[in-house]
């Protein structure tokens, strides 16, 4: 049921719209977190997992839009590039866009009014907040153009590098006004082949820990030879990230520490975690189409 009433002036209803919106992103973000292994569990395993393990980036935006619609009562269509999906709706005055994935701090509001050109730029202040070698703050970006003509949105995430000691673009999306799906969630039929393409390389977890809001990911790279049973033999291939994207390996102190942000934002023991991870990558494994060819999975700092 929508918690926004039809009733009083416009300008009331927008910013109880804005107030949903807000919420909606922040709750995602802290109790959604990415997961590429969720669907494999889901769609070659035994079924959906617990909300607090999370989803892929389609689920993620799928949970922000459904909040959305259930709370303010208002359409969102999902466009999609290649694998990823955002969520985008419409208000008087231009657009919204919620793509937890890119960890955006804020909803992406475009308003029309603000186009230069037939383009409304953005840049919007993202996840992950990193520090610099002289300790400035180095927060992520996410730049956003939508172009009015075509009703096409473009979303580019920028984090800071500490090895590189500089921003760079981590990722790029275009969403295309004539890329929408028309189910959600969609058909298996269209979804299992996304979860076995060569661009996924791994399966991990990455989370915003709730009270410290720093990110901190497990990661179990999928390329390389299998080794036999059991699976826990897979237990030294993961490896983790922290805050600043440092890479720790499995047994370390500080591959401890991420994981223990990753397991308690989840709310499970690390090796209920470890466990989950490796017996995704056994689905992968086992649907995985003969000769498949990944890439191996950079185990530099960012």
């Amino acid at each position: 049921m929508s918690v926004i009433s039809a009733t009083g002036s416009a300008e009331a209803v927008e910013r109880s719209l804005r107030a949903v919106e807000d919420l909606v992103l922040d709750e995602v973000l802290l109790s959604f977190p990415y997961n590429s292994g969720s669907q494999l569990h889901e769609y070659f395993g035994t079924g959906r997992v617990p909300r607090p393990f999370g989803g892929s980036c389609a689920w993620q935006s799928f949970e922000a839009g459904g909040l959305v619609t259930e709370m303010a009562g208002r359409d969102v269509e999902y466009r999609i590039d290649g694998r990823h999906v955002g969520a985008v709706h419409r208000d008087a005055h231009g657009i919204t866009v919620l793509d937890p994935y890119l960890l955006h701090c804020r909803p992406l509001r475009l308003t029309r009014a603000g186009a230069v050109d037939g383009v409304v730029h953005l840049a919007a202040e993202a996840y992950p907040h990193r520090v610099r070698a002289d300790g400035s703050p180095a927060p992520s970006g996410v730049r956003v153009q939508w172009r009015l003509d075509d009703d096409s949105v473009r979303l580019t995430y920028v984090r800071f590098s500490p090895r590189r000691g500089h921003n760079v673009i981590s990722r790029s999306f275009l969403l295309a006004a004539d890329r929408v799906l028309g189910a959600v969630p969609p058909d298996p039929d269209w979804v299992r082949p996304q979860l076995l393409h060569p661009e996924q390389h791994s399966v991990s977890v990455r989370v915003l820990h709730p009270g410290e809001r720093r990110l901190a990911e497990l990661v179990l790279p999928l390329a390389g030879p299998w080794p036999g049973a059991p699976t826990s033999s897979l237990l030294p291939r993961l490896i983790s990230k922290n805050n600043q994207g440092a890479v720790a390996r499995y047994g370390t102190a500080a591959f401890d520490r991420d994981s223990e942000l990753v397991a308690d934002a989840v709310a499970v023991g690390r090796a209920d975690v470890y466990a989950f991870l490796l017996e995704a990558a056994a689905l992968h494994r086992a649907a995985a189409p003969a000769g498949l060819e990944l890439a191996d999975y950079s185990l530099e700092d960012e």
